[in-house]
């Protein structure tokens, strides 16, 4: 009698039993998180629940397999299970897409097919119970459960291809509203990250809002109190982002030798990529037209900018393809 395998433990179908739990309850996590994600998160989230599927289906599989193999299970419902096996997953990826994209309903198809695999496996792994559930009626009940389950989205799906314009505007208008609410997520998180800007804060960490209509007279007035702008400004010139510093006369910063050696190098360095052996040598151009404020200011306060505004308006006139860039170079030229 003890080695009759009936009376054994099914201690492979409880092994099991327990790794699809665990499966199942990693793949719903991952899709409850899928509709409040952004397009890209929601990917990485839809990904990483269909590998959880996948392993979780190969496990439901081998679950099924012990059953016939160790059990009993009528023959026309482990033909059954070899439709409804593969039809199920399909079934289950199509509900996940689904409820990622906003229909709530669908996660009911996930969170239902895995456990009544389950069940229907560990009934007909273990005989003692088929006296009190009939082989034919508790066969018939998880068939039918399974296959009412794994054809509902391959419906819905259908039913959606079908022209209907409420329910196209009922989710259009889903989407907007989901679309409103990441966008005023997304512009809380910058209003948090600006008012967290003071004196102390580096003069670069201001300078990405100065050219937002929302943020840049804030940002401009902020910049003004920044302890450090003095030298930060000259740092920022000596690493080249003169374009970052376009409305620098407004910095409320005092044109000293330092700042006006610091601009005249990076002014030189700029004039040389006006040139046509560069294809955005235009572009390079109007970016420095941008500058003539600044210009106009350090040349009023006496900085000796002549050598680097000589080269941009010789460079300037090199190029000239129209009266906005001639026009230029005759104010550089009035400058110096």
């Amino acid at each position: 009698m003890a080695g009759d395998p009936s009376k054994r433990a099914p201690v492979g179908t409880i092994v099991l039993l327990v790794l699809a739990a665990l499966l199942h309850a990693a793949m719903l996590g991952c899709l409850a998180d899928s509709p409040n994600a952004d397009a890209f998160g929601q990917a990485i989230v839809l990904l990483y629940a269909a590998f959880l599927g996948v392993v979780l289906w190969l496990v439901l599989a081998a679950l099924l397999l012990t059953a016939v193999a160790r059990g009993r299970m009528p023959l026309w419902a482990t033909l059954a299970m070899v439709v409804l096996w593969p039809l199920s997953a399909v079934a289950v990826f199509m509900a996940g897409d689904a409820y990622s994209r906003g229909d709530p309903s669908a996660i009911w198809v996930p969170a239902f097919l895995p456990p009544l695999f389950a069940l229907y496996a560990l009934w007909a792994r273990l005989p003692a119970l088929h006296a009190t559930f009939r082989a034919g009626t508790t066969s018939m009940v998880f068939a039918g459960a399974i296959a009412v389950l794994a054809v509902t989205p391959l419906m819905t799906a259908t039913r959606a291809a079908l022209p209907d314009p409420a329910r196209d505007a009922r989710l259009a208008e889903a989407g907007k509203v989901q679309e409103d609410r990441m966008a005023r997520a997304a512009l809380d998180r910058q209003e948090a990250q600006f008012a967290s800007l003071g004196p102390d804060s580096p003069l670069a960490d201001y300078l990405i809002y100065l050219s937002s209509m929302e943020y840049g007279e804030r940002a401009l007035a902020g910049i003004r109190r920044v302890k450090n702008r003095q030298a930060d400004a000259a740092l920022l010139l000596q690493q080249g982002r003169l374009a970052d510093l376009r409305e620098l006369s407004h910095f409320d910063v005092a044109p000293t030798a330092e700042l006006c050696q610091a601009y005249g190098a990076a002014l030189a360095a700029a004039a040389g990529k006006v040139t046509k052996a560069r294809s955005d040598y235009l572009s390079a151009a109007i970016d420095l037209e941008l500058q003539l404020s600044n210009m106009k200011w350090l040349t009023t306060n006496h900085c000796d900018l002549g050598q680097p505004l000589g080269l941009l308006e010789t460079n300037l006139r090199a190029v000239a393809d129209s009266d906005r860039m001639t026009q230029f170079a005759d104010k550089l030229a009035a400058l110096h």
